[in-house]
Order: C-alpha cells, then structure tokens, then sequence
C-alpha cells in the first residue's frame, strides 16, 4: 500500500475493523460482509470517500481478511514454475513471508501495517469461533484458503522476540498416496501388507515434512472397510472414508484431549486405532493399550531414526506416567512388546523398516528390513 494510503485513510480504515467487530460480537462471525458491503456501511453512516481512496480501501480489505498478499505469493509460485506442490506458507510479520516446497522462496513487501497485521490474525481466529490472545497464545485448526485445506497455526506476539505474531500454513495434499510412491520395494510392499492384515502395531517416524502424515493416509486405504477404525487426532488429516469409522478430533479448547481419547477408544470397541501423533501424555494410555491385547494400533512419532523412535518413546512415558518407580529397562520392554514394526520416514521416502523382537536391558534388538 502506498504511504498516501495510510495517511489518508486512517478514520475510515478504524471505522470499518470496529464495524466488523461488532459483526463478530453479534454472532456474524462466519459471514462477514465483503468489502463493498463494508464500503456501503460507511457511506449510509454519512461518510463520503473519494474514489481514489476506494480503490484502495477495497484492496486493503482483502489484505485483511483474505491474506491477499499470501495469495498472489502462492500464485506467483505456480504460475512462474518456481516450484510444484507448495508444503507450508510461514507469514513471519507484515513484510517477509516464506512458500516452501520442492524449493524455499522467500517474498518481501508489506501490504498491511503492523497494527493491521495483528487485527487480520485476530480476525481470522475469531472467524472460526476461537479464542487467541496473550492468555491463549497458540492456535492450531483446520481451514479451506485458496482453493485448498490447510492446517493454521497461530503464534500470538506476546510469545515472540520480536512483538510480530505469526501465521504457519501447512497444506495436506487430499489425494491418496500409493506405498509405491514412498520407495518401497516389492518385499517391503508385502511386509507392510501383511503387518496391515495380521493386525501388527507400527509407529511411523521421521522429521515435521518427511511424510509421515501421508504415509498413514496411505495405510487407513488399506484397511478392510467393513472394521471399525478410531482415529484420534488436533486436526483432521486421516479422513478415513468408511462408513464404520468413527474420528474423534480434538478441540482448540476445552477439557478434551487425546489422552482422554485414547481412554474413551478402547470403550468404543475397535478394531483398530490410529492416534495422528504422540506427543505428551496420550503415550501412556497409547503404550498400555497395545500391552493388553489391543492389535492393529498405529501412531506417528517425531525422532530421527527407527531405533531413536523406541528410545523416545521410552522417555515420554517416563516424563508423563508420573510414576517415579518405573524404571527405563521396564518401560522399553513396555515398548518392545507392543510395537511390532518402526517405520522411518526421510523426505517422503521410506528409507528403513525396523521389526522389532524384544530387548536386553535398554537396548532393543530387532531385524531390519531394507
């Protein structure tokens, strides 16, 4: 936007963010006016605007509250064949924003003030019925932008060095990815088949990005459609399609988690259970599950190779169990007995398969299958 913009509209620019708050106050949240609408409002108030100051109002509009300026960089992305298949859009404050893909671009040029910034943040988490403020500095949900679903992450600027909120966009592609497409050979197709129908559990690990997500989706088509699958994940990413599915999804707020979930699973009759990914205290009832007989579990898991994955499993129970007199050797062979197979993931590439067979101690003796 031009500077002449901000001077000269200032009043006009406040009376409209004031009008669409009280928009979302009155329950409008989800069907704000667009901006011709907003335009009309002020001019039925009294208010006469110059043409010139129209034009730019209506694009300031859309900054706003469409993330203009995040589109035309992802346009620009497709359209110049800078890069295919976009991953993740990071807009770290009003001027820099980040498209990352087969390649990492980076775009400069502010469209909105910084004070303006923040409000479009807030905007958007109100527009989906969320709290977000310096109380509630972390957002994570699902949204349909550009054509495409998303998964946001909000970062309040309360939490951040440099007072400038920031928005994370990370894109799920809705096609089926086949095992073929993760590298897989033939005998590692088969492995992976028969674990599927034998009902084995597996943890699938790797890097934010290597796959792991997409690998899962592939392993919900193979499952018979007449079972009944639970998944449990923040956001919904799995989508199974059968009818006898049951995903439970986590609010943004409120006392439901997925540690409670995994309880209220197992009361569900399943017959076999995805949990979108362990990251604190949903391990417990995780790991105790598939040590009482439940078969078929699957979960994701952050770590930097397979036999990393056991070990890091190992150390959240201990850190969320709460139970002081656990030792390491017993909750790895806790760990061991339960997961059947460790898959890890590398830049959407499955580059071991680890099946395990038990432990000495701390250590977990297994066969690799490459």
């Amino acid at each position: 936007m031009p500077e002449s913009f901000y001077q000269s509209t200032p009043y006009y620019r406040e009376l409209i963010k004031e009008h669409l708050q009280n928009l979302i106050k009155a329950g409008h949240s989800k069907n704000l006016p667009g901006g011709f609408k907003c335009l009309q409002f002020l001019k039925e108030q009294g208010y006469e605007i110059a043409h010139e100051d129209e034009t730019w109002l209506l694009e300031w509009y859309e900054h706003l509250t469409n993330f203009a300026k995040v589109h035309q960089h992802l346009k620009d992305c497709q359209t110049n064949n800078h890069m295919s298949g976009v991953e993740e859009i990071i807009v770290h404050n009003p001027s820099w924003v980040q498209v990352i893909g087969t390649q990492r671009l980076e775009f400069f040029g502010e469209a909105l003030s910084k004070d303006d910034y923040e409000f479009s943040l807030l905007l958007f988490a109100q527009r989906h019925g969320l709290l977000w403020n310096q109380a509630s500095p972390f957002l994570c949900f699902q949204t349909e932008l550009f054509g495409k679903d998303w998964r946001v992450t909000l970062i309040h600027k309360s939490l951040c060095d440099h007072l400038s909120s920031k928005v994370f966009f990370r894109h799920h592609a809705k096609e089926e990815f086949s095992l073929e497409s993760f590298g897989l050979t033939e005998g590692q197709q088969t492995l992976i088949q028969q674990s599927l129908s034998q009902k084995k559990n597996i943890l699938v690990c790797g890097a934010t990005g290597s796959g792991k997500t997409s690998f899962l989706k592939s392993l919900v088509t193979l499952i018979p459609e007449r079972e009944h699958l639970i998944t449990l994940e923040d956001t919904p990413e799995l989508r199974p399609k059968s009818p006898f599915a049951t995903q439970l999804i986590t609010p943004n707020d409120g006392p439901q988690n997925l540690k409670k979930f995994c309880h209220y699973a197992l009361r569900m009759r399943p017959d076999r259970m995805i949990l979108g990914e362990i990251r604190s205290a949903e391990v417990v009832p995780f790991l105790l599950s598939i040590n009482t007989g439940h078969g078929g579990m699957m979960s994701s898991l952050h770590a930097n190779s397979a036999l990393d994955a056991l070990h890091r499993l190992c150390l959240l129970f201990q850190v969320y169990s709460q139970q002081m007199n656990v030792s390491y050797h017993d909750v790895m062979k806790l760990v061991c007995q339960g997961i059947d197979f460790v898959v890890f993931l590398e830049h959407k590439r499955i580059t071991s398969i680890v099946e395990v067979k038990g432990c000495e101690g701390t250590t977990p003796y297994y066969e690799m299958w490459n």
